[in-house]
């Protein structure tokens, strides 16, 4: 699936980890020309694993942090909290990525797999993280050598991917992201 509209609602693992590996910027590069935003609790989560990361996103020209305390908003967390099993700060950024995208549309930008799957269940546009790259690369925006580099600095900040260390390309081509 690729990204619904020009938003993109961006979940705690793309920004943080991207923070971490020290390529926020060029995730910002990568989406160049569509909407980013993310809520104030995703910022927090950042925050809560890595202070400095938080720091970054914060200053990250190219993403906003979004206002969620909207009576529709509130109201679409309720349902998305239950869907996504929101309690005790477990899921809060997803389920508020969530409610946003239900009112006011975009893709959401999830890794977490369970999340990814209600998302769509319930009509939701979604991307993962390296899929998102692997767009990028599509709309001329990176070369897969130049992906697969950035692609491969991730692990290193404790992200998860579905192939090996230098297994973008045959991934992206296998799924037939890459066109």
């Amino acid at each position: 699936m690729t990204p619904s509209g020009n938003r993109l609602l961006f979940d705690t693992p793309p920004l943080l980890h991207s923070a971490k590996a020290d390529r926020l910027d060029v995730l910002g590069d990568l989406i160049s020309g569509l909407d980013a935003v993310t809520t104030r609790a995703v910022v927090d989560e950042v925050g809560s694993k890595h202070a400095e990361a938080r720091a970054a996103v914060l200053n990250a020209s190219w993403i906003s942090v979004v206002n969620t305390d909207s009576l529709e908003l509130l109201k679409a967390f309720g349902a998305w909290s239950e869907r996504l099993g929101a309690t005790h700060g477990y899921n809060v950024g997803e389920t508020t990525l969530c409610a946003y995208a239900e009112v006011n549309g975009g893709t959401l930008v999830l890794d977490d797999l369970a999340a990814r799957r209600v998302a769509e269940r319930h009509g939701l546009a979604v991307r993962g993280t390296v899929g998102l790259i692997a767009d990028a690369c599509r709309r001329g925006r990176r070369t897969v050598t130049n992906a697969s580099v950035l692609v491969d600095d991730l692990p290193a900040t404790g992200m998860r991917l579905p192939f090996p260390r230098g297994g973008f390309e045959s991934w992206a081509r296998e799924k037939r992201l890459l066109g």
